[in-house]
């Protein structure tokens, strides 16, 4: 198994890249696409920026590489950290209805065509 960065990772787009550590038997040094599925098998929840992963490669029908297994390490304290704080504030405006227009901005349409 290979070592790696998680470069990013988007749960709501259910993806993300890994930044491998070293290159793989053919020289291949490319970011590895990691896809929810494999999160799921490996029952993790999420990924943050800079946790350390160990994991398994497949070449893909185009010819890119995508994670088949997956194991945390190490997590990203602090990345982990401000991604509970960005929760908890989108929660809290949430659940108080507080959706003020100066945090807001009232959307307009979508008019290009005027001006």
């Amino acid at each position: 198994m290979r070592q790696g960065k998680v470069r990013w990772y988007n749960g709501k787009k259910c993806f993300g890249f890994i930044m491998p550590d070293t290159p793989n038997e053919n020289g291949n040094t490319d970011d590895v696409f990691v896809h929810s599925s494999a999160l799921k098998a490996a029952d993790i929840r999420f990924l943050n920026e800079n946790d350390i992963v160990e994991f398994e490669e497949e070449v893909r029908g185009d010819g890119k590489l995508s994670v088949t297994q997956l194991k945390l390490i190490q997590r990203d304290e602090e990345a982990a950290r401000r991604f509970q704080e960005r929760r908890a504030q989108y929660r809290n405006r949430r659940d108080n209805g507080d959706d003020s227009p100066a945090e807001k901005p009232q959307r307009r349409g979508f008019a290009f065509w005027k001006k």
